[in-house]
């Protein structure tokens, strides 16, 4: 039964930030619009710092990694400003096909399907929209890494990665990738993807089985090119490519993780097992790592607002203080 609670969830836990975000920080920072280019795809993407950082200053830099449906557009209200008003060059980016980033194109004169994630262009092309595809969310975190340390402001051997939901597990996978990583931040995470969605059981459309053989099918031509509504979840935009998301397991490096790591769950977190997620990875690092872990009042979206989501920011933010600023070791 957990095993389906999770898998269920799995999309459930980053869908689209909730309504009562608070405000964005003070004046003091700037923004600057910048492009991410992933497998060929421009992503939209921010940069925030402080107004008055020098153009030779070599400061921290903090990329911001969002879950299923969240856009830049939210961690640029209720995230980045704080950020950067600290002295950190941070970093924010929209998934391909969410967003202002662009879908993915292909030629073809096919009706799209009902519920397929498909629109046809005034050129003739159809346009993919909204997939929630974890390895290709992986490649837009990767490469958003990659942009982050080729920013001339930025001191590459002082680099953190924040992230969100169903980000949580994308930015440890993130930090593993760089060991140079000096901080991650999991927050709500889902950092533990296939703690319960290898249980689901057969008969599932779910389960191991039908994904992979729907993957097989799509390869062969024998079923459209991307999921439909069959993939979604009730109240969610989008659709998962589950065939694809049973070859995501970040947990499993998990003991390659040098980065000193801040993991704040809910404490009544109703979209999946926080003691397979979050509370797993800090007893999986905490003996070699400086580690915290921390659960706050509320359910998985009370942490995008109100006083839970004031003690998160709280929070990380003093552990960005304490193990991002300060020099190079």
């Amino acid at each position: 039964m957990r095993g389906i609670l999770v898998v269920v969830l799995f999309a459930l836990l980053g869908a689209g930030a909730p309504g009562g975000l608070q405000a964005a920080a003070e004046d003091g920072v700037e923004r600057r619009s910048v492009v991410i280019w992933s497998d060929g795809t421009p992503l939209a993407a921010d940069l925030w710092l402080r107004a008055d950082a020098a153009p030779d200053a070599r400061l921290p830099g903090l990329l911001l990694v969002h879950g299923w449906g969240g856009v830049k557009s939210h961690l640029n209200q209720a995230y980045a400003p704080h950020f950067a008003r600290l002295g950190i060059v941070v970093l924010t980016f929209d998934y391909r096909t969410w967003g202002e980033s662009p879908g993915l194109y292909f030629p073809g004169d096919r009706v799209p399907a009902e519920g397929e994630p498909l629109r046809r262009r005034d050129d003739g092309w159809l346009e993919a929209r909204e997939l929630v595809d974890p390895l290709m969310f992986l490649e837009d975190v990767r490469n958003a890494m990659a942009f982050l340390l080729g920013e001339t402001q930025v001191d590459p051997a002082r680099i953190g990665v924040w992230g969100t939901s169903l980000g949580g597990g994308l930015a440890l996978q993130a930090a593993i990738d760089h060991p140079r990583t000096r901080v991650l931040i999991a927050q709500i995470g889902n950092v533990n993807p296939l703690g319960g969605i290898v249980f689901i059981p057969d008969g599932s459309p779910l389960s191991r089985t039908t994904a992979l053989a729907h993957r097989t099918a799509r390869a062969r031509g024998e079923l459209p090119p991307f999921p439909g509504a069959e993939a979604g979840l009730p109240g969610l935009r989008g659709v998962m490519n589950w065939g694809k998301s049973y070859h995501y397991d970040p947990f499993s490096r998990a003991d390659e993780l040098q980065a000193a790591t801040l993991i704040v769950d809910a404490e009544n977190e109703e979209l999946f097992d926080i003691r397979i997620m979050g509370e797993a990875l800090y007893h999986q690092i905490r003996h070699r790592v400086p580690a915290r872990y921390a659960k706050l009042p509320g359910k998985h979206y009370d942490l995008y607002r109100g006083e839970s989501y004031d003690r998160a920011l709280a929070m990380q933010i003093e552990w960005l203080q304490s193990h991002l600023l300060g020099e190079s070791p």
